[in-house]
């Protein structure tokens, strides 16, 4: 995973869980040494610096800064593997999520963002460009027709 995805997700996460009161933990499914060290990078990076794009440029997401994230994220991320319950929850929910971007009436997607399960359909219109799913390359999110409410 790349540097900008990982800060946005968790971003995202921990604007979501502080809006609970709740602070967020970070689990990832580990794909190598190299790969597994960035993650953790990535994340102590964001609560020593904040987010890392220009804040003016940036400046309608609203971003976490470095104090938010230090008392919004617990720890270090922990690394779990493909035989975790947990990851194979996150994959059954990232898959429609991703495929629902560029297939319109993905059934999987329509299904979890009709349970409001998907978080888009927790927030606000308005709300959805600062929280929500980051869709930064789908035709059909560009075109404002995701999610289902």
């Amino acid at each position: 995973m790349c540097k900008t995805a990982y800060s946005i997700v968790v971003e995202r996460s921990a604007k979501f869980a502080q809006s609970k009161g709740a602070t967020l933990e970070v689990f990832y499914e580990g794909a190598g040494k190299e790969e597994d060290r960035s993650l953790v990078a990535y994340h102590r990076e964001l609560k020593k610096a904040g987010m890392p794009f220009d804040n003016s440029s940036s400046a309608e997401y609203r971003a976490l800064d470095a104090r938010e994230f230090q008392s919004n994220l617990l720890g270090d991320p922990t690394r779990l593997t493909k035989k975790s319950p947990l990851i194979q929850i996150a994959d059954l929910y990232l898959y429609p999520i991703v495929k629902a971007g560029y297939h319109d009436n993905y059934l999987p997607y329509d299904q979890l963002a009709q349970a409001g399960r998907i978080i888009d359909t927790l927030l606000e219109k308005d709300e959805r460009p600062s929280r929500g799913v980051k869709y930064s390359c789908f035709e059909l999110a560009r075109k404002g027709e995701r999610p289902s409410r």
